[in-house]
Parts: structure tokens; C-alpha cells; sequence
């Protein structure tokens, strides 16, 4: 069986529209409210119909009738279905939901009614051609989105999965036998109104007391919805601090994460001058600078004397010794008058009475004169010897004092000497050893040179080069000590890797960040102990109030469990008596049945997973095998090591459970005929690649079986376009919003127009060629 078209009359949002379908995949696409699960839900109900009973509706059948009523007019509700089944037949049905009835016709002749061929409950359900119910289509052939997510939470949810589409799909024939043991039961189990601690009394009182709880919960769950508001309020504000504070916290890291870059480019351009490691240590030759900088020292403060000119000390003495003899003999004479003097004095006394004398006569005046001449001749020679004596002596103690001179300036001549030649002496001891040191530290620091000059400036030389490796050195082991410093203790990759992980995160908070929240941060910057702190008192009164909340949910009762309580309450006060005995034997029954079923579905099962399962995988698992008792699962990979299915990859884990519901498709269609898949919405919580996984798997089941998927995600649209063709009997259905109306020209124009401007230019020429797309406004 195949569906070749669905027709909603009067189903949910859609009155009058018609959707299409090709043999292979279907992939209908539309964003939310286009009524992609309405036409999921027209499909099963346009085939299956309404079940037509007595008694209260289920719950399920409640919310079906909620949820698809016609929005409109809720009195107009039909949908109809066209399928062409393996023998060829082309049938129509038509399901009035609000009347529960229908028909069934020959779509092709419009002859021939199949009605009753197909009759269950009162109403037609096509799903007998398959050898199914309409349970047992709902939960095999169509694939919800609650099914795949089941799926997706963790280990053994394939296995319960899997259990219980086939529980669910075989319980109308063991449920059949057991409502006959209800009702045989039943009869004998009733009891009285009036029996206080009878079964149907205890009932009666238990439905009064479900509906009291029922109205207590309504009431708690009003109270809840309020809460949750006020809880919603505070995680807005603790959501706006949260923003702030990551805003600033942003910043911050993009500061840090500039001075860890700076610090990388430092110590990398550091690290350059060190390629080969650490700076050598200059060999210790301190002592060696010091002998040689005292040397050359030594030898600069040396004297350079000249020889002593003039004459030496011996003939200095010599003319002392000749001096001091001189001096002796002339200390011997004695000063005294000279011969002359004293006849000279007297002559010329005696000359001059001789010649008064003479010349005058010899009277008294003449004597007397005469008298008077001698005795001043004898003065005057008195006078004389006087005055030569005194210039005698005079000249004696010149002689004694030009020789005691003489004396004295021959031994300051002598000590001056002497001087000059100790001075003389002990600078060439001076410059001996100074020359001695030099050439000494010279042959230390392995200078050659025959020369003291030579020597010097080679020293010199030394001297300089030293400094030169010295301050080089010194430079080095500053950069060096600068390196370590900047790298502390860490490798220039550990440093750069810190740089780009402090970038990194930076950049990834900056992410978080729009450009209105930095702005605001750049005036928040200095705030940011009181944000956290506002955020911190923020968080808490969100969690104090979630804890509150949750607190007040966990001793909140479910509404849905309470109407269902309630529900149950009135169920039991009907067939209470006979539930124990009942209840024990559908249990029985239900066992041996589920072990049939388990047993005999197992089989299928692996046979269809052998034949798919290296397909979809690529050839990762190429053997299965399924435990009849449990329906656990598990693959053997491409090195022969079995897995647990539901340890698999999540996008492997949900290949294998649409093989096994086509597999299971497979097992309960009667022989002949095939079952369509149809999945409603499967990608909600899906990432790219297990979307592509999915429907890659989906693309290759539908060469046996028809699919037909749900889907708003455009990650999917886009797959369906790149994959899918009329020319493969594929196709893609483009839905448009339902509280829409537009014609098909219009809507096919936009979508053309949109592929244009989103670079789709294959897929829209596609679509102009009429080969890819098929609009919804079909008639």
C-alpha cells in the first residue's frame, strides 16, 4: 500500500486542500503553523477513521478531536484518503470524523464500494488491508516526534521502544480475549450500593474523592502558573546582571588575553637571541684582569729616571776634604800689622821734625812744631797699625767665611747627590719589577710581544676586549634573566598556548556579547564587584524560588493524571469486583502473547537489519542479532566486536530504530502488501550530521516502502532538493502557513525568488522546470 494523495475537507486549519505524494520519499516541508502535523494526523485518520463505540471517549480520542477539529465549522469534519494497494486497486476513502462513518471506493471506476470489506467499529479502516488495526498503524507506521526522542535519552530506550510499538501493534488480539474475560467476569463481580466495604461502593466513593482531587489540582496548578511567572521575572533580572557581568568579565579577559599576546611576542622575540640555549658563562679570569690592570698600573706609575749629571760624589768630597784643609791652615795664622806700617809712621815723623829742622830755624816754636810733627807722626802710625790690624782680621774671617760657604755648598752638593742617586736607584728597582710584572701578565693573558711597549698596548688590547665580552655578557644574561622573567618557569609553547587559549576565551565571551552590552561595560568596568554581587543575590533568589517552585512541583499532582484518575475511578467502579481474577488472567494472557509476538517478531527483525543495517551504516556494522525475550539489540562491527545498539553513536542508534519499525512493518502487513512510513517532525532535536544520517537511512528504505516525512527544518529542505526527484519517484512538498491563502503560482514564485537570493540557483531552476517541487494548492 502506497498513498498516492490526502484530501482535507474540513480537518484542523485546512478546508478544501489536497496534498500529493510519489511512491518513494516524500519530504513536506513548512514552517511552524503550516499544518504539518495536522496533515500527519489526516493521513492516519483519513485511512484509519474515527472508531464508532458507546461510552465516554478516551482520552487520546479527547485530544485527537481537540486538536483537529475544524477551527471553522466543528459540524463539517472529513478527510479523505486515495491509495493504490499491491494488487493494484485505487482506493478512495472517506472519513466523515464528525459522524463517524465513511466509505470506501474504487478511486479509478467509482463502482465498486469496499466499505464493508474494511469495516471496524462502525467506521472503514483501510489499515485491514495491511492485516492491521488502527492502533496498531498508529504505532507502527507512523513515527512522531515523541518516539525518536524516546529513542535519543539514553541506554535501553531502544529496546522499550521497540517493545512497545510491538505491544502496542499485536494488543487488539490479545486485548480482544481479554475484555471477554472482563466481561465474564463482570457479571459475578458487581457487588452493592449498599455495601460499605464492597468493591462497587469503595468505587462510588473513589470517584467523588478523584473528582475533589481533580478540583484540587486545578486549583494547585493555577497557583503553579503564577509562580512560574514571578520565577520567570527573576530570571530575567538575574539574566540581565548575567549579561552584564559577562559583558565586563569579556573585556577583562580581552585585556588579559592582549598582555599574555604581548608577553608571547616578547619572549618569542627574546627566545631569537637564544636559539642555542642559555649565554655561556665567560671563563673566570678575574684574578687574571686584576694581576694584569695592577700590572699595567704598576708599570704607568713607574718612573722613568735619567742618569745624574755633573760631578759625583767622590770629587765632591775630594774638593770638601781640599776645602776643609784650606780652612784648617788659614784658622792657624793669626791676623797681625804689617812691617811697613810702623817705619813708615815713624819716618815720616822724623822726615817731617828733620825737615822743620832744616829748613827753619831751630827756635822753640820750630822744636815745639817738630815735637808736635813727631807726635802726630807717631799717631798717624798708631792710627795706622791700627787700622791694618782691624782690616787684617777683617779679611782673615772673609777668608774663614768664603771657605766655611764653600764648606757648606760642597756638602749640600754631596747630599743632593747622594739624594739623586738613591732616587735614581730605587727608580730603576721600581721600573725593574714594574717591567717584570708587565711582561709577567702579559705571558698570563698569552700575549706575545719582545717589547715593554709592545707588551702595554697588547695589554691594553686585552684589557678592552675583555670589557667588550664583559659588557656583551652583561647584555646577554639582562635579556637572558628578562626571557626567564617573562616566561616564568613555563615553555615559549606553554606560553603561547596560554596566549591563545586566554584568546580564545576571550574572543568566546566577546561572541556572547552584542556590541550595546560592551558599550554598556565600558561604563561598568569598576561596578563589576557590585554586579557580581547583584547577580549573585539575583541567582539566589531565582534558585531559592526555583527550589520553592520545584519543591511545590513535586507535591503538585498532574492534572492530566488526576482527570485520568478521575477517569479510571469511574472505569473501575464499572468492573471493579472482577479485577483481581481478570487482571491476573489478561496478565497471563498478555505474557504468552507478548512471548509469541517477541519470538516470532525477533526473526524479522534481524533478517531486516542484516539486509539494511550495512547499507545505512556504510558498511560500519554488518551483523545483528536480537533477543527474542527482550528485543535488545545488538551489531557487530568491521572488527567483529558485538555492541549494545543503544551504545551506539545517537544518529546509528536512530538508523537502527527506523529499520526496526520498517522492519516491524514488515512482520505484521499481511504478505503482499507494504506498509508506508510516515514521520512526523524526527529532526526537532537532531544536529546536522545525524540529520543527514537519518534521512540518508530513510532515502534508502524507500526503495521497498513509501516515507513520507514532516518537517520544518530547512537543513532537511535543503538535503530533500539536493537528493530528491520525480525522476526517482521522490519528491518535495513546500507548505505554506496555514492562515495563508495563496494561489500556487504565487507561492512558487516566492519560493523561486527566495532561492535566488539565497544563492540556490540549482534548486530553483529545478523548480522552474516543474521537476523538483510540487506545490501544496493542489485540488
Amino acid at each position: 500500500m502506497r498513498f498516492e494523495s490526502v484530501t482535507a475537507h474540513a480537518f484542523g486549519p485546512f478546508r478544501d486542500r489536497t496534498l500529493e505524494f510519489l511512491r518513494g520519499m516524500n519530504v513536506v516541508f513548512g514552517p511552524n503553523e503550516s499544518g504539518k502535523s495536522s496533515w500527519h494526523a489526516a493521513l492516519q485518520a483519513g485511512l484509519c477513521g474515527a472508531r464508532h463505540r458507546k461510552g465516554a471517549p478516551t482520552k487520546q480520542e479527547r485530544d485527537f478531536d481537540d486538536r483537529r477539529r475544524p477551527w471553522q465549522d466543528g459540524n463539517r469534519w472529513a478527510v479523505e484518503v486515495v491509495v493504490k494497494l499491491a494488487d493494484g486497486r485505487r482506493i478512495a476513502l472517506r472519513q466523515d470524523l464528525a459522524g463517524k462513518n465513511g466509505e470506501a471506493h474504487d478511486a479509478d471506476l467509482a463502482a465498486h464500494d469496499y466499505s464493508a470489506e474494511v469495516s471496524q467499529s462502525g467506521t472503514p479502516d483501510g489499515s485491514v488491508w495491511l492485516g492491521l488495526t488502527r492502533d496498531s498503524f498508529l504505532n507502527s507506521a507512523c513515527v512522531r516526534q515523541g518516539d525518536l526522542l524516546g529513542v535519543r535519552e539514553g541506554s535501553g530506550n531502544l529496546r522499550d521502544a521497540l517493545q512497545k510499538a510491538v505491544d502496542k501493534a499485536e494488543r487488539d488480539v490479545t486485548a480482544a480475549k481479554a475484555l471477554a474475560q472482563l466481561e465474564k467476569y463482570r457479571k459475578f463481580q458487581i457487588g452493592s450500593l449498599r455495601a460499605p466495604t464492597k468493591p462497587l461502593r469503595i468505587a462510588l466513593d473513589a470517584v467523588a474523592a478523584a473528582e475533589r482531587r481533580l478540583n484540587e489540582t486545578k486549583d494547585a496548578h493555577a497557583d503553579y502558573v503564577r509562580r512560574q511567572k514571578y520565577l520567570k521575572a527573576l530570571e530575567e533580572k538575574a539574566g540581565r546582571y548575567r549579561q552584564q557581568v559577562q559583558a565586563v568579565q569579556a573585556m577583562r579577559a580581552d585585556e588579559a588575553a592582549s598582555v599574555s599576546e604581548r608577553r608571547y611576542q616578547r619572549a618569542r622575540e627574546l627566545n631569537r637571541l637564544f636559539a642555542n640555549g642559555a649565554p655561556r658563562a665567560l671563563t673566570d679570569d678575574a684574578d687574571l684582569a686584576n694581576r694584569v690592570a695592577s700590572a699595567v698600573a704598576v708599570w704607568s706609575d713607574a718612573p722613568n729616571p735619567s742618569q745624574p749629571q755633573g760631578e759625583t760624589c767622590a770629587e765632591l768630597a775630594s774638593q770638601l776634604v781640599a776645602v776643609q784643609d784650606s780652612r784648617r791652615t788659614l784658622a792657624s795664622i793669626r791676623p797681625r800689622q804689617r812691617p811697613l806700617l810702623l817705619p813708615l809712621g815713624s819716618g815720616l815723623g822724623l822726615v817731617a821734625a828733620a825737615g822743620a829742622l832744616f829748613f827753619l830755624e831751630p827756635p822753640m816754636e820750630l822744636l815745639l812744631l817738630g815735637s808736635v810733627g813727631g807726635v802726630a807722626g807717631l799717631l798717624v802710625v798708631w792710627w795706622a797699625s791700627a787700622r791694618g790690624k782691624r782690616i787684617a782680621i777683617e779679611r782673615h774671617a772673609a777668608q774663614m767665611a768664603v771657605l766655611d760657604e764653600r764648606i757648606d755648598g760642597l756638602q749640600d752638593k754631596i747630599s743632593g747627590r747622594r739624594a739623586a742617586d738613591s732616587a735614581y736607584d730605587e727608580a730603576m728597582v721600581r721600573q725593574k719589577r714594574a717591567r717584570r710584572a708587565l711582561g709577567d701578565a702579559a705571558v698570563a693573558a698569552g700575549v706575545e710581544a719582545s717589547d715593554t711597549n709592545g707588551q702595554l698596548r697588547s695589554l691594553h688590547d686585552w684589557q678592552q676586549e675583555r670589557e667588550r665580552k664583559l659588557e656583551r655578557a652583561a647584555r646577554e644574561t639582562k635579556k637572558w634573566g628578562e626571557l626567564q622573567g617573562v616566561l616564568a618557569g613555563q615553555s615559549l609553547a606553554e606560553v603561547e598556548r596560554e596566549a591563545n587559549a586566554k584568546r580564545l576565551e576571550a574572543d568566546g565571551l566577546l561572541r556572547k556579547c552584542d556590541k550595546a552590552q560592551l558599550a554598556e561595560a565600558h561604563s561598568l568596568v569598576d561596578d563589576l564587584p557590585q554586579l557580581q554581587e547583584a547577580q549573585r543575590e539575583a541567582h539566589a533568589d531565582v534558585l531559592k524560588e526555583r527550589g520553592s517552585l520545584e519543591q511545590l512541583a513535586r507535591g503538585l499532582a498532574s492534572i492530566a493524571d488526576a482527570e485520568d484518575d478521575y477517569e479510571d475511578a469511574k472505569q473501575r467502579l464499572r468492573c471493579i469486583e472482577d479485577q483481581d481474577q481478570t487482571l491476573a488472567k489478561t496478565v497471563d494472557f498478555l505474557e504468552k502473547a507478548q512471548e509469541r509476538v517477541h519470538r516470532d517478531v525477533a526473526v524479522v527483525l534481524r533478517a531486516t537489519l542484516l539486509e539494511w543495517l550495512p547499507k545505512v551504516t556504510e558498511g560500519r556494522y554488518g551483523d545483528c542479532r536480537v533477543d527474542p525475550e527482550t528485543l535488545s539489540v545488538d551489531v557487530r562491527d568491521s572488527r567483529g566486536d558485538w555492541r549494545d545498539a543503544n551504545l551506539l553513536s545517537r544518529g546509528t542508534t536512530e538508523q537502527v530504530y527506523l529499520l526496526l519499525r520498517m522492519a516491524l512493518c514488515r512482520h505484521l502487513v499481511v504478505d503482499g502488501e507494504t506498509c508506508p512510513l510516515i514521520l512526523d517532525d524526527p529532526f526537532s532535536a537532531c544536529d546536522d550530521d545525524r540529520q543527514r544520517l537519518i534521512l540518508d537511512t530513510l532515502l534508502a528504505i524507500s526503495d521497498s516502502v513509501q516515507v513520507i516525512v514532516f518537517t520544518h527544518d530547512a537543513g532537511a529542505r535543503d538535503w530533500a532538493f539536493r537528493h530528491l526527484s520525480p525522476r526517482n519517484n521522490s519528491q518535495v512538498v513546500e507548505l505554506q502557513r496555514a492562515d495563508r491563502d495563496r494561489s500556487p503560482s504565487e507561492g512558487l514564485g516566492t519560493r523561486i525568488a527566495n532561492r535566488f537570493r539565497g544563492g540556490q540557483l540549482s534548486v530553483a531552476f529545478e523548480e522552474l522546470r516543474g521537476a523538483s517541487v510540487r506545490p501544496l494548492d493542489v485540488q
